[in-house]
Order: C-alpha cells, then structure tokens, then sequence
C-alpha cells in the first residue's frame, strides 16, 4: 500500500505539470491544437490554454482574422467568453481586422472589461455595427485609444466627445478622413494629450497646422505618415512639387518651434513607396 502511493507521488497527474513551461509549450503548437485539443485534457490545462491565448492580461482578438472557419471562429469565441468571465485585470483590447462584432458582442466585452486602458479597433466595421461611444460609457479607465471609423457615420466627434467625457486620454488614433472640425475638438478637448496619430488619413493643411500651433503644450510626437494632405480646395498638396516644397518648409517651422514635440513622423507622396504604391 505504501508502496502504491509513493508510486504515484513520483508520477504526478497532468494537472500537476508546471504551468509556465506548459504555456510555453502550448504556444510552439497549432492555433488549432490551442483551440480544440489542449483546452479538452482536463481543466489546468483549459486554464494555461486561456493565458497562452490571452497573454499579458491583453485580450487580442485579432487572432480570430487567422480563423477562416466558422467552427474554429465559434470555438474561439466560446474561449474568449470563459477567459472574460475567470479574469477582470484585462489592460489592453485589439480588436479583429476583419471579423466583426455585433452590438450585443461588443457590449458585453466592454462589460466585462471596465478597467482596460487601451483599445484598439484597426478597422471601420465595428463602427457601422455598433456605435463605439457606447462601449466607451463602460471603458472609464482609458488612456490610449486608436479607431478608424467609418467616414459616413460622422461619428469622430461623438467619440471625441465621449473620451473628453469619461476618459483620460493621453495617447490618441484616428485614421480615415478626419475634418477641420474633428481636429479642433482634439486640440481643444484633450490639454494635456502626448501622443497623437494620424497615420494612413486624409487631412487639411488647416488642420495640420491647428495641432502644430502649439496649444497641445505636451503633446510629445505626433504622427502623419502616408497621410493626403488637402489644400483649400480640396486638392492634394504633394500631387504639386513647388506646393509641396512650401507646403513642407512652413511645416517643418511650425514643428520646430513646437517645444514640447520631440518625435514628428511624416511623409511626402512621391518620396514615399508606401504613399505611391496606394495611388
């Protein structure tokens, strides 16, 4: 009899391995084996399958743009319900490029996560599902947030507005076309912000100049690469060489007399392949 039970303490169960290294071999497997294998064996290891998924308290969806289909995206989702329901320290959410989330989905991921301090959505269809000023009724706590949202909704000053309400935001993304308007509010509503970006947008040089003015007294970099910078009639200034030399150097001043900007990231059509390669 003693014998059996020293036996077994030299042979521990599965649910006794080590949970670091065996999150550290879960990761070297499949996505597929994560989702249907290893989450089956017993409940450690459903356990280590959910922080393998979801690392570093960050709940990156974009994982679900790797699943083609329905079953794997279903079984996905099933884990991702679970890891939200066993955990509330969740700091940072990405969402999915492709795949998108309805209202109701949407809410309840912001239910369940009402301290997270970053968000971010890569794409405008989560904006044309759900109006993303009401998840940001439950994300209090945010400090950078990153959207592109779809032009037609007019829903940049509805979020704008909703940051300036509940957050305090100190890093901030907006991509898509983005008005003279939207950007006043920025500049206005949010004093203190010290990372601004507009990457991959079309702006006016008007608007440009209203955040290179200086009334974002901490702004510390500020990001306009392979951005359509329109004049006043709406043309774009870098299709014109001798503009978009003026358009430049009045630029660059503007930047350098910025004191608190140190890092100002920006492009100009032709000198750029990623720029030429979208016209």
């Amino acid at each position: 009899m003693k014998k059996n039970k020293e036996t077994r303490s030299s042979n521990p169960s599965w649910e006794d391995l080590n949970f670091s290294i065996l999150s550290l071999i879960f990761s070297c497997l499949s996505l597929h084996e994560q989702l249907f294998l290893l989450p089956r064996v017993c409940h450690a290891w459903l356990s280590v399958t959910l922080d393998t998924l979801f690392k570093n308290s960050i709940l990156d969806l974009r994982l679900l743009d790797n699943l083609d289909e329905e079953e794997q995206q279903l079984r996905f989702t099933h884990l991702l319900r679970l890891a939200i329901n066993r955990f509330n320290g969740w700091v940072s959410i990405y969402f999915p490029r492709k795949h998108i989330f309805g209202y109701f989905a949407t809410i309840y991921i912001a239910e369940k996560t009402p301290n997270v301090s970053c968000v971010v959505l890569p794409c405008d269809t989560i904006s044309r599902v759900s109006p993303i000023y009401i998840p940001l009724l439950y994300w209090k706590q945010l400090k950078v947030f990153h959207a592109r949202l779809s032009p037609d909704k007019g829903l940049h000053l509805h979020v704008i507005s909703q940051l300036v309400i509940c957050c305090n935001i100190g890093e901030l993304g907006f991509h898509g076309k983005i008005t003279e308007k939207e950007v006043l509010a920025i500049v206005e509503g949010f004093p203190k912000l010290r990372i601004l970006d507009f990457s991959d947008s079309t702006l006016s040089s008007k608007a440009l100049f209203m955040v290179l003015d200086g009334k974002l007294k901490y702004l510390y970099e500020l990001n306009v690469l392979h951005c359509l910078i329109e004049d006043v009639d709406g043309k774009d200034i870098g299709a014109d060489m001798d503009r978009s030399r003026d358009f430049k150097k009045e630029m660059l001043e503007k930047a350098c007399t910025f004191r608190s900007l140190r890092k100002f990231m920006h492009c100009f059509g032709k000198s750029c392949e990623h720029c030429n390669d979208k016209s």
